[in-house]
């Protein structure tokens, strides 16, 4: 299998899936799994963060990992429209793209890793994988931190940069959803189009921290206070969810930082980098 036919294949899954109905069409994005950002991340989020040699090796042992296949879905324009107007909880359509629109994302992940494995490349999704553990010794609650950051990954694989919101900022712009398998299969990787900074597309304009109703989000990217922003949820958002929104079981999110700012659906500006090469 080859680069133009693992695109054809999750391009059509996002098709088959029904993902469309809450996200515009993927773009797809390739790291080495050798990249030695991947091995900084033990010191950057925690020793608990997985290498995709390691996620990959808690399914299949004797495989190496060769490449991080990354994919971003840009939230449709209905929902982010709808969504703008919001300044307490987010909108129903934006709600029901984290609520069943992600479902359809797992979906994609799921069915991505199992054709290639069929194809004989194993893969895992590591986002999925990491749910057998949780919450086991490893995944450090305190600090809101996982095995398996798709936004970190992503950031690897040349798809984006952080935000003062913590958020990705893709070229299709933060209000998207993200989703990575790691493989067997050898792929070119793709260059960092921001070199190494991991916030060059952030131009602080500070409009996300005016969006955030839970006061989360500061002037520098350490402000970030992951811990208010989901005390936020539970305690304004989740509350009389089956009321205002029409469903139950299912966590809802905040978000209203992705949009109604300048990063919402496109890259605000770029600093003057040169690109990385590819690991």
């Amino acid at each position: 299998m080859d680069r133009q036919e693992l695109e054809k294949l999750i391009q059509n899954l996002y098709v088959q899936t029904g993902a469309g109905e809450f996200f515009e069409p993927p773009t797809i994005h390739v790291a080495s799994a050798s990249d030695p950002f991947f091995a900084r991340y033990k010191t950057v989020i925690g020793p608990h963060h997985w290498t995709p040699q390691e996620a990959l090796g808690r399914k299949f042992p004797e495989a190496t990992a060769r490449s991080v296949v990354v994919w971003v879905l840009p939230v449709s324009r209905k929902a982010r429209e709808t969504n703008r107007r919001e300044t307490e909880r987010p909108s129903v359509e934006w709600a029901a793209v984290r609520s069943f629109g992600e479902i359809m994302n797992e979906e994609i992940r799921s069915q991505t890793a199992g054709l290639l494995t069929a194809a004989g490349f194993p893969a895992v999704a590591p986002h999925l994988e990491q749910r057998e553990i949780y919450p086991a010794p490893g995944w450090d609650v305190k600090n809101f931190t996982s095995s398996w950051s798709e936004r970190h990954v992503a950031f690897v694989a040349g798809a984006g940069t952080f935000g003062l919101s913590a958020g990705l900022i893709t070229a299709h712009g933060v209000a998207m959803r993200l989703g990575s398998v790691v493989t067997a299969l050898e792929l070119a990787p793709d260059a960092r189009p921001y070199g190494n900074d991991p916030f060059a597309w952030c131009t602080r304009c500070g409009a996300c921290i005016r969006r955030c109703p839970g006061h989360a989000i500061g002037r520098e990217f350490t402000d970030r206070d992951k811990p208010g922003c989901a005390n936020y949820c539970v305690t304004h958002v989740n509350p009389g969810r089956e009321e205002h929104y029409g469903w139950l079981n299912r966590a809802l999110g905040c978000a209203l930082c992705q949009t109604a700012v300048p990063c919402e659906f496109q890259r605000p500006g770029v600093r003057d980098l040169q690109p990385s090469p590819a690991q």
